[in-house]
């Protein structure tokens, strides 16, 4: 067996990194099976996540808002029979398919003689990307378990999602749609499959008319998928939805050919890699959605997962500017490179005490055309951010292409205007990394992945007081340690 060995690790500031919707089943009754799964979603209690801020309120009632501005509780006159000080003490959204931060309304258990009102804002950066009308409010119970206000009014307008209760506990907004495929992204080796679906919430048709319904996933493959919310006297309201079409780079389920093989099942999709890395690379699977109000209007919704097809299981994928780099690991899997002119490898080992992950492509035997390298200071499983030697760290991340000499680095300079003088400060770019499975031991696997912000210094940035251009840069690796 040919063993193909190419790794180095130097001075962190000179590291050249040799490579480089869910939904409830069904429009109609008939469609629309029982969910299996009938027990709700239980999770930790959320911990406080900041201060608190108080209120004195009295019989003729009052308005507190969360610290954040995102949650006002609005107490009308006669819900509390003696002064009261209320609390909203922001904690971690622990909900299902929670937005944003969670709240802790006390008195824990205070029940109001009148109903009071509570009401989240939201904008464009929570949302991210999803319509406003798939938003409610979420409450949790004492046992855990996650509850769904399914009288949460949208307004559109105000930007605004808001219900009434006669009860404090812990609240939060969230979301009964994940607009979103899962995966959204995956990494197969060719010839294997990866099931998609759509994931949410379900609840039986029974509790129809009810305020305050568990959170149930669903797990049915009905054709249609149906809001949560009850629709109200607004006829421009959203209704119901339903899976249209399932595609493969643009192509119509059920299709096989050189992208590979999707086969669909209503709410669910199965790809099947080619048995050789398809064109373009990585795929993409979508599924368009048809969403319909009481006016007929008809909208459409397009949810795209991305599937990466790799030649090896020993691999080093790295996206910088959305393009994507592909670096095998030759030898330890009985692999050799099928061009050893045109070489794409990747490798890694520790030296020193630290993991170094390193990628390179070179072309007709010696012209190098990018590479990446990764060096993570005693190194364990777990999330980390990295630590660049202006920070007194030695963990480093690098890209380096060709044409640049330079390349792109996890140090940058930061140069403002300061009285007519360019003021220039080095610092640190952001970046971490996650290790899923970490042994420190050789010929061992090191699996994980990585993201954060490269930067690029070019010749006149200086001159024209301008700061280092940032790169955005991810990725996932799948190696053998060589040492």
């Amino acid at each position: 067996m040919k063993t193909l060995t190419c790794f180095a690790v130097v001075r962190p500031w000179t590291f050249l990194f040799a490579l480089s919707w869910v939904l409830l089943i069904s429009c109609s009754d008939e469609d629309s099976p029982s969910p299996q799964n009938t027990e709700p979603v239980i999770t930790d209690k959320g911990t406080p996540s900041g201060d608190a801020s108080s209120s004195l309120i009295g019989t003729s009632g009052g308005t507190i808002h969360s610290p954040d501005g995102r949650l006002t509780v609005t107490i009308p006159a006669g819900a509390v029979s003696v002064n009261t000080t209320i609390t909203i003490q922001p904690i971690t959204n622990e909900g299902p398919l929670g937005l944003g931060s969670g709240y802790r309304l006390q008195p824990e258990g205070l029940t109001f003689a009148q109903p009071v009102t509570l009401t989240f804002t939201y904008d464009e950066q929570l949302l991210d990307g999803i319509p406003a009308d798939f938003l409610w409010i979420i409450t949790q119970a004492d046992d855990g378990s996650w509850n769904a206000l399914t009288k949460s009014l949208v307004d559109n307008d105000t930007k605004t999602v808001s219900i009434q209760t006669t009860h404090f506990s812990d609240w939060a907004l969230g979301k009964f749609v994940d607009l979103s495929l899962s995966p959204a992204s995956k990494t197969i080796l060719k010839e294997q499959s990866v099931e998609l679906h759509i994931t949410g919430f379900s609840r039986d048709k029974a509790l129809e008319e009810d305020e305050l319904v568990p959170l149930v996933p669903i797990e049915g493959d009905g054709e249609g998928l149906t809001p949560l919310t009850p629709i109200p006297p607004v006829e421009s309201r959203l209704m119901d939805f339903r899976v249209k079409q399932w595609t493969l780079n643009g192509a119509a389920a059920p299709v096989s050919g050189g992208n590979g093989k999707l086969s669909v099942s209503k709410n669910t999709a199965t790809y099947t890699a080619p048995n050789k890395k398809p064109s373009p690379n990585p795929v993409a699977v979508s599924v368009e959605l048809e969403g319909n109000n009481k006016e007929g209007s008809k909208f459409m919704f397009m949810l795209t997962a991305s599937i990466s097809v790799v030649e090896s299981n020993l691999y080093l994928l790295v996206k910088v500017d959305g393009q994507t780099y592909e670096y095998y690991q030759y030898g330890f899997n009985g692999t050799i490179a099928p061009d050893p002119n045109n070489l794409s490898a990747a490798n890694c080992g520790e030296f020193d005490g630290a993991l170094g992950i390193v990628g390179t492509y070179v072309q007709n035997s010696t012209n190098m055309i990018h590479n990446f390298g990764l060096q993570i200071e005693n190194p364990s499983e777990g999330t980390r951010s990295l630590t660049c030697y202006l920070d007194d760290g030695n963990d480093d991340m690098s890209f380096g292409l060709s044409n640049n000499s330079l390349g792109y680095q996890l140090s940058y300079i930061k140069r403002t205007i300061n009285k007519d003088v360019c003021d220039a400060e080095s610092l640190c770019g952001e970046a971490s990394v996650t290790l899923i499975d970490y042994s420190g031991t050789p010929n061992s696997r090191v699996a994980g992945y990585f993201s954060g912000t490269l930067y690029e210094e070019q010749d006149g940035l200086d001159d024209q007081c301008k700061t280092s251009i940032a790169h955005p840069i991810e990725g996932e690796f799948w190696l053998t340690r060589a040492n």
